[in-house]
């Protein structure tokens, strides 16, 4: 039993644990009510993290639950690691039951699917929680987290107040549950006042009454009254002056550390390709419950890599995360803006659509996402939203008659006459390069950022021709990669769709100093349907106040009447556009059933290299690889074994009484003769032993070592490091004989690491 287990506990009493004591004593049950509050104090921090209250109900019940185990583990006077073991135990058959009760047998005992569900919560359930967007769903799965942490503090907290004599041993509990509830929380605190100064107050009130029981209780009754009020008094006063003070000292107010700000959720973006297309005349979805006018949002494209418009997944340098986070409950929020509740089912075409059905139709900012059917609990465990784009995606991808509800906020449009942009363009500037002498020639003599944008969009309407590359006009590509948009702003005429047009005025606009982005959506008919031929891109701009305000791209797109000349336009060379590879020339019948050639997760691919272009061949990859971990595994274990014997030899020289330290010398020397290969017996005298390997200087360093251990005078620590000297210049030179090979045989031997009798 360790030294924790032996400690006395804190009471008055002779012993805090009675052995077959059922019944908790007094200083039991004050330690658990301390240990109970201050925790649900820690949990209600979980208030922005979760919906509804089911948080801190299973928090708390886990709480009670390991003061339960942490009581009996005391009953029976078991030591710390039977604590450990019955809280796992307690945590799988009372998980069920608390969290997990859709899955437990009959809503109590525990199943095959409780016991998988509470050891993956306990394990992947901090990666899902801060990877998604709060407030998370109070009654589902993710509640694991609040129970273990309620469990273990219970346990932990209770068998140290009751082993530990230090009175504030055991506030350190619930003091780290308040930690690891503000790193799992959210930046926005739950009750600032409750967990800072109630919590404190409370802490040193316990603290206060478990010093108390060490001290023998007061004769003077009213002196003990005086020095009582005297302290609530004292935490009052401080309670009131942290409360009020606080704030204003320097370090506060600052942003709070929360992991879930420096966690990039487990998505990848760039497996979706680009949806910016048109498509046949078919129905891709219909809408119930949008105002007339409104459009629906289908994708976002905020990322231009110097090849095409994609969509981006990382951390923003200001305003909220743009990254695709899971959703709970409800959608946070900044807009403004009348509410609405849109209903969308989706139809077969855009279901088939594989690169387009994972993207999630929406209409304004989404406060909520709901959906129905069979293949409704999938959906919403693979829902990701990206709050700073406004954008869904559905990673097991949309199917036909699937339907959902949205909640959304639509905030007004419409762009103030000098309007300043929110920052500094959003695209390098090596990767717009291509559009700058063209920008600044559209732009003319404007002066401010917001009339030079109109000066490049009425450049484009009023001079520009409209081609969707249909019969007749195959040379005008569709797409809007690299090839096609050099194509567009060094051509006489620019010619192309609103694919063209937003995002060659989205690339504009970022060089010009708006940041801007593209995207793609529709303005739903008067039945609600959306085909194909609706679905239309346009732009959005950043502005200072930090609205996404849009531009409809009748703004900076000639009307569909205008048709390119007849005749293919002319090369021009424009030499600030960059050297680009010639497009595709293939014109798919629908771009919205295949985009392969716009994904820009297959333009940043590497290419694997061409047999002969340099290339090692695989077989010497293979070779390479399996050789390499042989070498290193073998490796390892020579070096364990001459790391064994020189740990051996260290101990063997300084370990014990020098005749005791000449005889381990002994038997290094018969070690090192048996690992180079040489005959030494096992039994016998030292002499013996030396005459078996048949050389002289073994045979005078057995003389010597006898001379040491029964001569008449007792040896001393010199006799020994004498002889010791001996022994290693004897091995070096027993060693220096064998030769190299001999001797990495000897290092290595595990001859004599074999068990033996000397």
């Amino acid at each position: 039993m360790t030294a924790f287990d032996n400690l006395s506990a804190v009471s008055s009493a002779p012993s805090a644990r009675a052995r077959g004591q059922l019944v908790p004593r007094r200083a039991d049950v004050v330690d658990a009510g301390f240990l109970l509050v201050l925790s649900a104090i820690a949990l209600s921090g979980f208030a922005t993290t979760y919906s509804g209250w089911s948080y801190l109900a299973v928090g708390l019940s886990g709480v009670v639950l390991g003061v339960l185990t942490g009581h009996i583990a005391n009953m029976l006077d078991q030591p710390v690691i039977t604590l450990a073991a019955l809280t796992v135990a307690t945590f799988f058959l009372a998980g069920g039951a608390v969290v997990l009760r859709a899955q437990a047998i009959g809503g109590v005992l525990p199943s095959a699917g409780t016991m998988r569900g509470l050891a993956d919560g306990s394990v992947n359930g901090w990666k899902q929680l801060l990877t998604t967007l709060p407030p998370v769903d109070g009654r589902g799965p993710l509640l694991v987290l609040p129970y273990l942490l309620g469990l273990l503090i219970g346990a932990a907290g209770f068998a140290v107040s009751s082993r530990l004599r230090p009175a504030a041993a055991p506030v350190v509990a619930p003091l780290l549950l308040l930690v690891a509830t503000i790193l799992l929380g959210t930046g926005e605190p739950a009750a600032p006042v409750l967990q800072g100064g109630v919590f404190a107050a409370l802490a040193l009130a316990w603290i206060a009454t478990r010093a108390r029981r060490l001290r023998p209780p007061a004769r003077d009754g009213s002196r003990h009254l005086v020095r009582l009020g005297v302290a609530v008094a004292i935490l009052g006063v401080a309670t009131g002056i942290a409360t009020l003070v606080g704030p204003s000292l320097p370090g506060a107010g600052g942003d709070r550390v929360v992991l879930r700000d420096l966690v990039t959720p487990p998505f990848e973006i760039g497996a979706y390709p680009s949806p910016l297309v048109r498509s046949e005349d078919q129905t891709l979805f219909t809408v119930d419950g949008l105002p007339d006018g409104v459009t629906v949002r289908i994708a976002t494209l905020d990322d231009y890599n110097g090849s095409v418009w994609g969509a981006a997944d990382q951390p923003a340098t200001a305003g909220p995360r743009n990254s695709y986070q899971r959703v709970g409950d409800r959608i946070p929020t900044t807009a403004h803006g009348r509410t609405a509740t849109v209903t969308f089912t989706v139809s077969p075409a855009y279901a088939t659509a594989t690169d387009a059905s994972a993207w999630l139709p929406t209409a304004g900012a989404a406060t909520s996402v709901a959906f129905t059917g069979p293949a409704a609990a999938g959906h919403t465990e693979n829902l990701r939203y990206n709050l700073a784009t406004s954008a869904g995606i559905v990673a097991d991808r949309l199917r036909a008659g699937d339907t959902y509800t949205v909640d959304a906020i639509l905030e007004p449009t419409g762009i103030p006459k000098d309007a300043q942009p929110f920052g500094p363009s959003t695209v390098e500037s090596a990767a717009r390069a291509f559009v700058s002498s063209r920008a600044q020639k559209w732009a003319g003599d404007a002066t401010s950022v917001t009339d030079r944008l109109r000066a490049v969009a009425t450049y484009l309407r009023e001079h520009g021709a409209y081609s969707d590359g249909g019969p007749g006009e195959s040379e005008y590509l569709p797409g809007h990669s690299l090839g096609r948009l050099t194509t567009f702003f060094n051509a006489p005429r620019p010619v192309g769709d609103d694919e063209q047009y937003a995002a060659a005025f989205a690339l504009v606009a970022n060089d010009l100093g708006m940041p801007a982005r593209v995207v793609l959506g529709a303005t739903p008919k008067k039945d609600g349907a959306v085909r194909g031929k609706d679905v239309h891109a346009w732009v959005e701009l950043h502005l200072a106040d930090g609205r996404w305000v849009p531009v409809p791209n009748t703004e900076f797109m000639p009307d569909t009447s205008k048709k390119p000349d007849k005749q293919p336009p002319q090369e021009f060379e424009n030499t600030d556009a960059s050297i680009v590879p010639p497009p595709n020339m293939s014109h798919p019948p629908s771009t919205l059933d295949n985009l392969a050639q716009s994904d820009p997760s297959t333009n940043r691919a590497a290419t694997a290299p061409e047999p002969g272009t340099g290339g090692l061949p695989a077989i010497i990859g293979v070779l390479l690889r399996w050789v390499g971990l042989s070498l290193l595994v073998l490796g390892t274990l020579c070096g364990a074994i001459i790391g064994a014997k020189a740990m051996r030899r260290n101990k063997r020289r300084t370990r014990g009484h020098p005749a005791v330290r000449v005889a381990a010398g002994w038997r290094e020397v018969l070690d090192h003769v048996r690992d180079l290969g040489m005959a030494a017996p096992r039994g016998g005298t030292r002499w013996e032993q030396a005459r078996s390997v048949a050389d002289q200087r073994v045979t005078g360093l057995a003389t010597h070592a006898d001379a040491v251990v029964f001569g008449a005078a007792e040896p001393g620590g010199v006799a020994a490091d004498e002889f010791w000297a001996a022994v290693v210049k004897l091995r070096a030179q027993l060693g220096g004989e064998a030769g190299r090979w001999r001797r990495f045989r000897a290092a290595v031997s595990l001859r004599s690491i074999r068990p033996r009798t000397t």
